[in-house]
């Protein structure tokens, strides 16, 4: 439902979503966040079901999710999404997810980029000429997505994983949300059991194709971990990360 460009939507945690802990995971959380982007924007005529029809995909540059509490298993969330506001080659679009005494459980950011999938270049969104209201006043998180810079030179030995075709997603490349299944599998069970995670911050920089072979760095400094994603053939750098526990 959408009132005033604000999309409004309910689901319930299902069993796939959730880990050994009946949490709901990061990877589950950034596949909703997407799922709720992906139907306001058909509903107002610029989703992917139209923007497909002219050789065009929106493309997830960066996101930031802040958690308050996990979600929980069987639990019944509702979700506001909105978009803030639209710069030359990004749009940004915010969400918060609330339990049902109205507590806040997640607020994230996502920043967007409208592809040419044949030329595999940025398009003006402003160009397009969308209808939409955009909430320039309404922000969802403490901060924008960060950029981040780190180097790298530090970190312990990387983790090498190969691009597996069960990893692609529509658009041909890894699914962003392999990348965060990846960040996740990094740590071993007791961390988690013994750690919350608080915020993720990711920049994505250079897709991954099938077969590509990556290696995973991690930054450990205290309870704030910033991770690096490579292609091993040219250290292209597929994307950076900040987790804080």
């Amino acid at each position: 439902m959408e009132n005033n460009g604000i999309w409004e939507y309910n689901f319930r945690v299902r069993s796939f979503d959730v880990d050994q802990n009946k949490q709901m995971t990061l990877t589950s959380i950034s596949e909703y966040l997407q799922e709720a982007a992906g139907d306001h924007a058909n509903t107002m005529g610029f989703g992917y079901r139209q923007v497909v029809l002219q050789q065009m995909a929106w493309i997830l540059g960066g996101i930031k999710i802040e958690v308050e509490r996990l979600p929980l298993w069987e639990e019944d969330i509702h979700v506001k999404t909105w978009i803030v506001e639209n710069n030359r080659f990004t749009s940004r679009r915010d969400f918060q997810w609330y339990d049902q005494e109205g507590n806040i459980l997640v607020n994230a950011s996502t920043n967007w980029i409208l592809l040419n999938t044949e030329r595999r270049r940025p398009v003006d969104i402003g160009s397009m000429n969308f209808d939409v209201r955009l909430h320039p006043e309404t922000k969802a998180t403490s901060s924008e997505v960060k950029s981040i810079r780190a180097k790298f030179d530090e970190a312990e030995d990387p983790t090498e994983y190969q691009v597996r075709y069960s990893d692609l997603d529509m658009v041909g490349h890894m699914n962003n949300t392999k990348y965060i299944q990846l960040f996740l599998d990094f740590y071993s069970a007791e961390f988690h059991n013994s750690h919350k995670i608080k915020s993720l911050d990711i920049n994505f920089k250079n897709e991954a194709k099938y077969q590509d072979k990556l290696l995973l760095s991690v930054l450990q400094n205290k309870d704030s971990h910033i991770i690096e994603l490579k292609r091993k053939e040219d250290s292209k750098v597929n994307c950076l990360a900040i987790m804080e526990w």
